[in-house]
């Protein structure tokens, strides 16, 4: 990698719109952009997850290599995990899976339509999955309820969120 990629890599600088923090997460090697106001959820050593006030979104990235070291092996086993309903809480999983770039790199984007267990309301889940380094996959996600408004809003906090997400962040 040149050092001009590598500086790029490293970098958690990008421009956020006006209502939008940045959010770095050292031991994920990793900074994303979140809508300001929003709560944090308590962060695990794999994943740092964001809560919207009203508690309709939810914006989470995950850094992981349990399931592989590539995009389709890790939305492959998320996906299973997903689909064990006693492990997960989501049922009914409807999957659209479509190939795309993230930071300049092949990666795979999911649109999981779904419900809780024991609940009818219709979800909907925007997932991005890309490789890093070191055989870790990182996945980006909204969640919402499925309905015409939040969709269209989950749709653009997807669209920011995957624009501001840096890999590989080198701390400091």
């Amino acid at each position: 990698m040149s050092e001009r990629a590598s500086a790029a890599a490293s970098s958690c600088s990008s421009s956020l719109p006006t209502s939008w923090r940045r959010v770095e997460e050292a031991p994920l090697t990793v900074c994303f952009g979140r809508p300001d106001g929003w709560d944090e959820v308590p962060a695990s050593e794999l994943q740092s997850t964001w809560r919207s006030p009203d508690g309709a979104y939810d914006l989470s990235v995950k850094r992981d290599r349990s399931y592989g070291s590539t995009p389709q092996a890790a939305s492959a086993g998320q996906l299973a995990w997903y689909r064990d309903t006693a492990e997960s809480s989501m049922a009914d999983i409807e999957v659209t899976t479509h190939r795309t770039r993230q930071n300049g790199r092949d990666a795979l984007w999911l649109e999981i339509d779904y419900h809780w267990a024991r609940q009818s309301e219709p979800r909907k889940r925007l997932e991005v999955f890309v490789a890093g380094r070191a055989g870790h996959v990182y996945q980006l996600l909204v969640d919402t309820e499925a309905t015409a408004q939040r969709l269209a809003e989950q749709r653009r906090l997807f669209a920011t969120a995957r624009e501001s997400l840096r890999i590989d962040v080198s701390a400091g």
